[in-house]
């Protein structure tokens, strides 16, 4: 028995939803799939929404309110009726037809399984190639590559989680905005002993932000970052880097010299023919820079 939990904002999920419900069926597996919108402000994606009501066993709710991923994945926890709680986000799709089933087998092997992140190829109709591009090169990790440190390696996109083990691994509420929630729910997974597995049940990320909207999301994320820096320390290459080069007085000359070129940096990360190495110097010279303002 399956609960397919999806946290939502201003995304249509209709045919994630038919495409779960429909593997579901084919599996043999008795399965509830739950909706929870986090107060979508686009009316017409929510009426689009509000369709997955009229399939079996598919529930679409709507928050009054925008809480947050974190308090949105933690109510998707309590709404569940079943012991395996396989979570979702609404911007992707599986890339195979036996995903439910991949997951059922697995049901067990760990207290959390992932199944892993792919990115489609040949995309003409790609409106963010600086995503597609840092996904392709940064994200995409075989079983293998994910098992050499299977914590650190955990995603929040697509895992199942037992009933027992998310009672005693929430997310932290805290992150009240996007980003590295799922790096502090990783490393809580270490330190409450629970199990991590990595399966190959991969899951398309289909986003559709412009290049401007996923900077913009770059850019929140690495203040989430900042603002968690004493409980993810040691657990992120970002916060390590930025820490070396403040032990060695460098991070105030990086946050001058990133104020310097961000808009030339800018230029090239929504451009046409965007650098990833350019985007992780920029991630870098933007945490320094707001990591010195903070520690004034």
């Amino acid at each position: 028995m399956l609960s397919f939990l999806i946290p939502t904002y201003n995304q249509i999920c209709t045919s994630l939803v038919e495409t779960l419900s429909r593997q579901s069926k084919r599996a043999g597996v008795l399965c509830e799939i739950i909706v929870l919108d986090d107060g979508s402000t686009n009316m017409k994606v929510v009426g689009k929404n509000m369709q997955i009501d009229e399939i079996e066993g598919c529930r679409y709710i709507v928050s009054p309110e925008n809480v947050g991923i974190a308090k949105t994945r933690n109510k998707l926890m309590d709404l569940a009726r079943y012991d395996n709680l396989l979570f979702l986000d609404s911007d992707v799709m599986p890339v195979s037809d036996d995903f439910v089933q991949q997951y059922v087998s697995a049901i067990g092997k760990a207290d959390v399984v992932c199944g892993g992140m792919r990115y489609r190829r040949g995309d003409e109709g790609c409106v963010n190639i600086l995503r597609l591009r840092y996904g392709m090169s940064h994200e995409e990790r075989s079983v293998a590559e994910r098992e050499r440190n299977p914590y650190e390696a955990f995603v929040s996109c697509s895992f199942m989680v037992s009933r027992q083990a998310s009672l005693k691994n929430r997310f932290d509420e805290s992150f009240d905005r996007y980003g590295h929630e799922d790096t502090l729910f990783g490393v809580s997974l270490q330190k409450h002993g629970l199990s991590i597995a990595h399966i190959e049940a991969p899951v398309y990320h289909d986003n559709l932000d412009t290049a401007e909207e996923y900077m913009s999301k770059v850019r929140t994320s690495l203040q989430s970052l900042s603002m968690h820096a004493d409980a993810l320390r040691g657990h992120s290459r970002l916060l390590n880097l930025y820490e070396r080069l403040s032990r060695l007085r460098l991070s105030r000359i990086v946050a001058r010299c990133f104020c310097l070129a961000r808009r030339r940096m800018e230029k090239n990360l929504i451009g046409d023919n965007p650098s990833v190495t350019l985007l992780q110097a920029y991630k870098v010279g933007y945490l320094c820079s707001i990591m010195n303002l903070y520690s004034r």
